[in-house]
């Protein structure tokens, strides 16, 4: 398996995968299918955004993406992390995960965040072994057709914020 940058020849692939995590209805809220435009918009970001790839085949992808627009924030990425439904159970996503924030650190990043659905065990648990923290529960968050979901926030802090004293 090799990690590296998305490139825009990546997109058929990564709608692929995206797409069908969409239509499982465990990690997303979105419901409308993405294309490779969408894809193209993500690369043109310039955000910290990575495949893992096995030969020619994307096993998965994790990107960061705007946590607000306030420049308060500046330092703290969302995050996504999706892995391909033939690649699960593989460490494909402890190895984005990680990855990712590698990069996302050397981007200036002092923080990734996302909400996880709180039923979605194995993503809890990718997102632990990968050193994130739960840090807390939104309770009915959002709807997916029609049907409350509750979402964990995760975080893991990265480099400075990582080794600054914790205050109780």
């Amino acid at each position: 398996m090799t990690i590296r940058p998305a490139t825009a020849a990546d997109a058929a692939q990564i709608v692929a995968i995206y797409n069908h995590g969409i239509a499982e209805r465990q990690a997303t809220f979105e419901t409308r299918p993405r294309s490779t435009d969408d894809v193209a918009e993500w690369l043109a970001a310039r955000r910290p955004f990575l495949v893992a790839t096995d030969g020619d085949a994307v096993l998965g992808f994790a990107r960061v993406s705007a946590y607000s627009t306030r420049a308060a924030y500046a330092g703290v990425g969302e995050h996504t992390v999706y892995v391909s439904h033939t690649a699960r159970g593989r460490g494909v996503g402890v190895a984005l995960l990680n990855a990712l924030a590698d990069a996302a650190t050397q981007a200036g990043y002092h923080k990734l965040t996302s909400r996880v659905f709180a039923t979605n065990a194995a993503s809890l648990a990718l997102h632990r072994k990968a050193g994130f923290t739960e840090v807390g529960v939104q309770r009915r968050h959002a709807q997916l057709d029609g049907e409350w979901k509750d979402t964990v926030l995760v975080e893991r802090l990265l480099g400075e914020a990582a080794n600054y004293p914790l205050t109780p």
